[in-house]
């Protein structure tokens, strides 16, 4: 059996490659042109492999495409260039879309939930189940209710997305997401905008995936201390590159421009 989730080989991507997606047919994007501007590209020959059961968080400042990244990764944008495989399978250009990434089991979480304003906590859950058809009515209420357990939302199951903290939807979103059994589950910052309290009570949520259903998780994050939490491995997208992933404690006393520039107070107080 294939061990890994998720493998990247060369993945380019250009600001073309963002726009104009859908989740059934992806912008067709041309191949890098070597000879044209390199700001173009958003990615550059991004490679990365993650095993099944494993938990990742990508960093890096604002605007180097880590959120870009997750949207290929998601099939919501075509990459220029590159091969993405799923649980040991290649997706081809042409059929990497997100109706076909999904299908893989692959999950994904916007930073900013994306839940229905007009549907109660348990019918956003509820919502891709019934679509899809995920079962008898009773074995989706089932899977609603131990969405609701694992990220404790139960107690808000009829109230609307307007009732609850930033910090409540979210875990309502990833409930939603993990209702569909993903093997690979995408979350967008999910502690962005949350408070000390809040970002506590997630991040063993978020951790018991992995432990009790061995799921796969990248996390996108400018929380660089979820890494060292979550005792995960962490990578950066920095210049369009992305870095080979090493531990929290690696990238806290190494000594190179990412270390220097984003673990200064950390390595100053240490």
């Amino acid at each position: 059996m294939n061990n890994e989730a998720l493998r990247i080989e060369g993945l380019c991507l250009s600001h073309k490659g963002l726009m104009g997606t859908s989740f059934s047919q992806p912008r067709a994007v041309a191949y890098f042109d070597k000879s044209s501007d390199t700001e173009e590209q958003i990615i550059s020959n991004a490679n990365l492999v993650l095993e099944r059961g494993e938990t990742l968080c990508v960093g890096g400042p604002s605007g180097q495409g880590k959120s870009s990244l997750l949207r290929v990764i998601a099939g919501l944008a075509r990459p220029s260039a590159g091969r993405l495989y799923y649980f040991g399978e290649h997706i081809p250009s042409e059929r990497h879309t997100a109706l076909e990434i999904a299908k893989r089991q692959v999950g994904l979480v916007f930073q900013n939930g994306a839940l229905i304003s007009n549907l109660s906590v348990q019918d956003n859950i509820a919502l891709p189940l019934r679509y899809h058809k995920k079962g008898s009515p009773r074995e989706i209420d089932e899977k609603i209710n131990m969405a609701m357990d694992l990220m404790r939302v139960r107690d808000f199951a009829n109230m609307f997305p307007h009732q609850l903290s930033v910090g409540m939807q979210k875990r309502v979103a990833i409930a939603r997401s993990w209702a569909m059994d993903p093997e690979l589950l995408l979350m967008d910052e999910p502690t962005a905008g949350l408070d000390n309290y809040n970002r506590r009570n997630l991040l063993p949520l978020i951790d018991n995936m992995r432990t009790l259903f061995r799921t796969s998780i990248i996390i996108i994050t400018h929380d660089l201390m979820i890494a060292k939490e979550l005792n995960c491995n962490l990578c950066f997208l920095h210049k369009q590159t992305l870095t080979e992933p090493h531990p929290f404690d690696y990238w806290v006393n190494a000594d190179n421009e990412i270390s220097r520039e984003l673990f200064k107070d950390l390595r100053t107080s240490g």
